[in-house]
């Protein structure tokens, strides 16, 4: 049987819960609910996911408390169906609504092949002592501190079982990054960033082709990611689906 938006929103906790594992901080899953806190004042990467569509609501308001007292940026996102008492949440707490988050699915070997096929580009795997490469390129491509990267992508979570990070060159000039993370029987995609200069060139693609292939020869099944609006023609001209797109809202803090 292939994956769904269940499975999907089940990845998505497991990887979470993975990544966080090597970061200054703590996450908690029970009740079709993840809270995380990865230490990185970024308000994506601190927050509550719910992993069920309609989650005890009181559970998702003690997560929520937990979270603030870190004193970071958080969100919480919610998906499709998620009764009135959650919704409610965040508007009492007076969190930001944001664009809604496709969640998005990937079975077969969709356009992988060809995507990776861009003239001029070699991409290559780093060690995670190599990080360093990776925050750079990222921190260009999405228009954050370098600072804030640097404690994202840490050699100690490139280093952990299944992770995967990647940087595309031109002509020995960095182009694009990305990092894969393989639990089977998934491959998660994160962090795919191409500074301006070099987007439109097929090199976003590339680099995440890359990931889901080598996710897929390592025994995985299936691909998931949470899209960007800038990535999502990306992904989709992959082969990605969307399964699902989540409500999300973010802390004024």
């Amino acid at each position: 049987m292939g994956a769904d938006a269940d499975a999907a929103a089940s990845a998505f906790a497991s990887s979470w819960q993975h990544l966080v594992g090597a970061m200054p901080g703590w996450a908690r899953r029970e009740g079709g609910v993840l809270a995380a806190v990865s230490g990185v004042a970024l308000p994506n990467c601190n927050g509550v996911w719910a992993e069920q569509v309609d989650p005890d609501e009181v559970l998702v308001a003690a997560l929520l408390s937990q979270v603030a007292e870190a004193g970071l940026p958080y969100c919480l996102q919610l998906r499709p169906g998620a009764g009135l008492a959650l919704t409610n949440l965040p508007v009492a707490r007076r969190m930001t609504p944001e664009a809604q988050v496709p969640l998005m699915l990937l079975e077969g070997p969709g356009a992988l092949e060809a995507a990776q096929q861009v003239d001029g580009l070699a991409i290559r795997e780093l060690a995670p002592e190599a990080a360093q490469e990776h925050v750079t390129i990222a921190a260009r491509g999405f228009g954050a501190p370098e600072e804030l990267m640097a404690q994202l992508a840490t050699p100690a979570v490139l280093g952990m079982p299944g992770v995967r990070c990647y940087v595309g060159e031109v002509d020995g000039e960095p182009v694009t990054t990305g990092v894969g993370l393989t639990l089977l029987p998934f491959v998660g995609i994160f962090s795919i960033a191409t500074p301006p200069p070099y987007r439109g060139q097929g090199y976003a693609g590339a680099v995440t082709a890359r990931a889901v292939a080598d996710g897929l020869a390592g025994g995985a099944e299936w691909a998931w990611l949470q899209s960007s609006p800038a990535g999502y023609p990306v992904y989709t001209r992959l082969g990605f689906k969307t399964v699902e797109r989540w409500s999300s809202w973010v802390s004024a803090t």
